[in-house]
């Protein structure tokens, strides 16, 4: 009886342990004009795409806007490869743009709270991308 009991314990915790995780996949995708070789003026549309797996469309965006800051460096390291970064676009699991569904307010808050941490970090946005406030202002 001891032994079914624990068997029934031991299944009961294993089964409320997987509940837990309620990761959903996200594709960051961020659109860029580039040049289609260096010294050229013809461009060409590029997209940057990365999937994460984050439990909320607020997440999601988080690391969406990482991913911009991350793109923004690149540009500013390789000026002749890339005219520019349009902005920012978030698909959930059904292929629905998600970040018009984050309130304005949270988008804002998140970042603002990426531009403090830009401005602490030891990464070096604002001595590589110059005008890196409004520039990341694009991605709202």
């Amino acid at each position: 009886m001891k032994t079914v009991f624990l068997i029934t314990l031991v299944g009961l915790f294993c089964g409320c342990q997987g509940s837990g995780n309620d990761a959903k996949s996200y594709i960051l995708m961020i659109p860029m004009d580039t040049y289609v070789s260096k010294g050229a003026s013809a461009v060409v549309e590029k997209i940057e795409s990365d999937t994460v797996e984050v439990p909320s469309a607020l997440a999601a965006y988080s690391k969406g806007i990482q991913k911009y800051a991350a793109v923004l460096m690149h540009v500013e390291q390789f000026p002749d490869s890339i005219k520019e970064v349009k902005g920012l676009s978030i698909l959930d699991g059904q292929g629905q743009d998600i970040v018009p569904t984050v309130p304005q307010h949270q988008r804002d808050s998140i970042i603002m709270h990426f531009i403090q941490f830009a401005r602490r970090s030891d990464i070096p946005y604002y001595d590589r991308v110059k005008d890196f406030e409004l520039k990341l202002m694009k991605a709202r």
